[in-house]
């Protein structure tokens, strides 16, 4: 019978424990222990906290949910293993082989990553006693898309290409880091020590930056708003494909979907725009006066400066937003029916940073803020009544409602 939180059967969970039992005894030199191959076992859900797992064979493994907190997984062969959501705060993977994993969500906040290799990896790379299942990707890049990395060690690590959109890297050490084309895009860097580090071909949009790293990149040649690709005259088709999409109720033209393109200059006022998926992008100083975006899905983006006055926003997710002096006067943040659910969609801006941003909307209905960053902004009763504000920084003050 299987364990209801974690599906894994008594005697799976049996076989588990003197398989790790056998390779502590050999981490520890004692006799009768084995060096553990764990390739594609699932270990997901489990409480695994200062689990011993140094040098082991993990390639494909699922982790996911688990909790490693100071853990030793020291040159643990953990290629595209499945980490997703896992407690690995104040683990040990000093250079740990972690290209093609999935450590979204992941907490490591205070882990030793130095020397890690977090490149691409490709299942073709190592062998195992055990086979990939049919499902598992070939190849993939590292990703870590809202991991906490907070305080954490990746000195010497090598990060190429790495995914790190909306991760938290606040005082962690990248001092002689690689991290040439990796995704650093709404990911939070404050703090963070970047001597030596290589940036090339990075994609910064959105980064929360120290001033001196960003004179310190300028000094480099490194523009943090640089490398991504503006859509020109392509962008008035998709837009008009996207219309027609709306029209006939998805029967003909194409819905919206845009990742990591320059919108800055793109004229966006008064487009409808709802149902969208815009994630990634560069819409600093943009102008959507006016413009529905209902249901639509901008997070990640860089909004810095945006002018959203009156702009419909209901059941909008701008999780991980940067709307830094952003300006929402008059906008419309209610929760929106979906038919085909017995749940309201909210408006949401967990994470987002809305520092020095005009906030008083016109109306709104349960809008989640939960850890958002209000220091500055001005906001009024019809934003704040109802709303999630749990962990969020608050305004010093409140104003009236827009009239």
């Amino acid at each position: 019978m299987s364990n209801p939180v974690t599906g894994h059967s008594a005697d799976y969970i049996a076989e588990l424990k003197k398989r790790l039992n056998s390779h502590r005894k050999w981490v520890n030199g004692v006799r009768g222990g084995i060096n553990a191959d764990l390739s594609f076992y699932d270990m997901s859900q489990l409480p695994l906290a200062g689990v011993a797992l140094r040098n082991a064979k993990l390639v494909g493994a699922s982790f996911a949910g688990s909790n490693l907190s100071k853990s030793d997984l020291k040159a643990t062969v953990l290629m595209m293993a499945d980490l997703e959501g896992a407690n690995l705060s104040g683990a040990d993977l000093l250079g740990a082989d972690l290209r093609g994993a999935c450590l979204n969500g992941a907490n490591l906040a205070e882990a030793n990553l130095a020397g890690a290799d977090l490149r691409t990896g490709s299942l073709g790379a190592v062998s195992t006693k055990r086979q990939p299942l049919s499902a598992m990707p070939l190849s993939r890049r590292t990703e870590l898309v809202d991991a906490n990395l907070s305080r954490a060690i990746l000195v010497g690590s090598n990060l190429g290409n790495c995914d790190l959109t909306g991760a938290e890297l606040v005082d962690a050490d990248l001092s002689g880091a690689d991290l040439t084309g990796a995704i650093l895009v709404s990911t939070d860097l404050s703090g963070a020590t970047l001597k030596n580090t290589t940036l090339a071909g990075a994609l910064l949009c959105g980064a929360l930056l120290d001033e001196e790293t960003i004179a310190d990149m300028a000094r480099h040649g490194i523009n943090p708003e640089g490398n991504l690709v503006p859509l020109g005259e392509r962008l008035f088709e998709l837009l008009s494909l996207h219309q027609d999409w709306l029209d006939s109720e998805g029967r003909t033209g194409q819905r919206l979907e845009l990742d990591l393109a320059d919108l800055s200059g793109a004229p966006l006022g008064e487009v409808d725009l709802s149902a969208a998926k815009i994630q990634r992008c560069n819409l600093r100083n943009a102008n959507l006066s006016g413009t529905n975006l209902m249901m639509a899905d901008l997070s990640y983006c860089n909004l810095t400066g945006a002018d959203l006055r009156g702009a419909n926003l209901s059941g909008c997710s701008l999780r991980r937003v940067n709307l830094t002096r952003a300006t929402l006067l008059d906008s419309i943040l209610l929760s929106v029916q979906v038919a085909a659910s017995d749940r309201a969609w909210p408006t949401n801006l967990q994470y987002a940073r809305l520092n020095d941003a005009d906030l008083r909307c016109r109306s709104a209905d349960g809008v989640i803020l939960r850890f958002a960053d209000m220091t500055g902004a001005k906001v009024n009763m019809a934003l704040m009544k109802g709303s999630d504000t749990s962990g969020a920084k608050m305004p010093t003050t409140r104003v009236p409602a827009a009239v």
